[in-house]
């Protein structure tokens, strides 16, 4: 079995249960705010970073920037995700993946109940924590 990876999470609470199950056994820490965030990355070694889309009132981009300034998370994946049931068309979804990948993040996934991908999209969050987990953890 492969070694836990750690995961910070940046979303709201609402999300944290959604989070748990596409990333079981995992080593999950959750923040709330640009600072508890900032603060966690400078003393813990992360190995995978998933940022929501309403993170502390929609400051998933800017979180995004911020890893990708860090030497020490530049190899770091880092995904973004949307897990509430709003109306958002599959343009501004994927308008929304371009930007991601576009600032460095390997994309932006839906996890919203519903989502024509949940299952897919939850599958491919956890591979990419268990490849995660296998590299060396960032200083």
């Amino acid at each position: 079995m492969p070694a836990p990876a750690r995961v910070l999470v940046a979303d709201v609470p609402e999300m944290d249960e959604k989070i748990r199950d596409c990333l079981p056994g995992h080593d999950l820490t959750f923040v709330r705010t640009m600072y508890d965030a900032i603060r966690k990355l400078r003393h813990d070694g992360f190995q995978l970073i998933v940022i929501g889309l309403d993170f502390d009132e929609s400051r998933m981009l800017e979180l995004l920037q911020y890893v990708r300034s860090l030497a020490g998370y530049r190899d770091v994946p880092v995904v973004c995700v949307h897990a509430e049931q709003m109306n958002l068309s599959e343009a501004v979804l994927k308008n929304i993946d371009v930007a991601v990948k576009a600032l460095g993040g390997l994309g932006f996934l839906n996890l919203a109940d519903g989502a024509i991908n949940y299952k897919q999209d939850c599958s491919l969050l956890d591979q990419v924590a268990i490849e995660s987990g296998q590299r060396l953890r960032p200083n």
